[in-house]
């Protein structure tokens, strides 16, 4: 059944069974043994290069850090007492911030907010929404879920906030590009029309971590969109397989190893002086 929640907790998200757009992501490479995908569908690695990112959402799209910074007055990590504070507040949902990771951390944070809300289009974007809205449901009895950052209800939209080393519009298409953000984008588009019925438009956000802390606003082309919905088609389905027959095999057949195209070019440059 296709459901929206829009008060759920995020550990209670990330816990659900059902497949998220990360794990459609890796099901859809299939350069990825399905061996490795069944280990990396299990994982919940926390990496520290995540916060900031958690950070910007809680504070742009929430107006507050409150509920999700732990402060832990240690100047470090080192000691064992501060990793014991640092694992308790990850424990708790938690994200621990030390007397010099204010400078490092939450002061960056706090500019890419200011820089989001004085954009122009990013502003305006972000206004009468609901916040991290979760989407349930199902496709060929595989349960699967999304997480809207800012679900705009009544202007049919969905807005997705990325933060990112650059926000120049030809590096954010290499973002969109090599970290799947498309699958992710059509993933999500295919979850709001299986709990509303409609297929919502699509912006996204994308805010530069560090100076100058610039913004950019856009949308995917429908190209884009229609290819994303072929790597799903194939992460359902190698899903499906191997559900249904519970192999899930590594890498069984023969290869014939060739050169990056890189080494290749290099080597011709070094045969040529």
């Amino acid at each position: 059944m296709a459901t929206t929640i829009y008060d759920l907790d995020e550990t209670e998200y990330h816990a659900h069974e059902a497949l998220g757009s990360t794990s459609i992501k890796t099901l859809s490479d299939t350069n990825i043994s399905m061996a490795e995908v069944k280990v990396l569908l299990n994982s919940n690695e926390h990496k520290r290069v995540f916060d900031t990112g958690s950070l910007a959402h809680a504070l742009i799209l929430e107006g507050s850090l409150d509920r999700l910074v732990e402060r832990v007055d240690v100047d470090a990590w080192r000691s064992n007492d501060a990793k014991a504070a640092k694992a308790e507040a990850y424990a708790a949902g938690k994200i621990p911030i030390n007397n010099m990771e204010v400078e490092s951390i939450l002061q960056p944070v706090e500019r890419m907010a200011d820089s989001v809300m004085n954009h122009r289009l990013a502003s305006s974007l972000l206004t009468d929404f609901k916040p991290e809205v979760s989407a349930f449901w199902e496709h060929e009895g595989i349960p699967l879920k999304a997480r809207f950052d800012a679900y705009r209800e009544t202007h049919g939209q969905i807005i997705d906030l990325k933060t990112t080393r650059s926000a120049r519009p030809g590096d954010v298409r290499k973002s969109i590009s090599d970290l799947g953000y498309y699958i992710q984008s059509q993933h999500y588009l295919n979850g709001a029309q299986a709990v509303t019925g409609f297929i919502p438009d699509w912006k996204f956000v994308f805010v530069q971590n560090c100076e100058p802390y610039t913004v950019s606003v856009g949308s995917l082309e429908p190209e884009a969109l229609r290819q994303a919905q072929v790597r799903i088609d194939i992460a359902l389905r190698r899903y499906q397989e191997a559900q249904s027959s519970g192999n899930w095999p590594g890498y069984e057949q023969e290869y014939k190893y060739g050169l990056t195209p890189w080494e290749s070019i290099r080597n011709e440059d070094m045969e040529n002086e």
